[in-house]
């Protein structure tokens, strides 16, 4: 049973066969990612979500050859981004990156960065005194 196995970065997409019946990794093959996009404010990290769709899709390619009877496809990424969807899957903005820094722009009530704000909008965890944070 082989399955691709698939990391998502922000540099490359990596991608290798899983044997799971040998418990053994094939070659690891990467695909670079598109550059963010350009022309955003100095702390916004931005991609087109469709160039990592085309990414992953040239990779799983590359991979499907050598792996033609593969049973499925394991993803992940080690870091958090988010892609907004409209309700049938549809992309409705550009993937913003875990590089992304807008959290540290200043807050239009003039308290600071949004960052330093949400603590006093964020409830407390729940049977715990004290913010999840502290």
């Amino acid at each position: 049973m082989r399955y691709l196995g698939i990391d998502l970065g922000t540099s490359f997409i990596k991608g290798a066969v899983l044997d799971l019946e040998t418990l053994s990794v094939g070659e690891v093959r990467q695909v670079r990612v598109p550059y963010p996009l350009p022309g955003l404010p100095p702390l916004r990290t931005e991609y087109d979500p469709e160039s990592f769709v085309i990414a992953a899709r040239r990779l799983i390619e590359e991979l499907l050859i050598e792996a033609p009877d593969c049973r499925g496809v394991l993803m992940c990424g080690q870091m958090g981004g988010l892609v907004p969807v409209s309700p049938r899957g549809e992309a409705i903005s550009n993937y913003v990156s875990w590089l992304d820094r807008r959290l540290l722009e200043p807050h239009p009530s003039g308290c600071g960065s949004f960052y330093d704000c949400v603590p006093p909008r964020t409830p407390p965890c729940k049977g715990c005194w004290r913010w999840p944070w502290s």
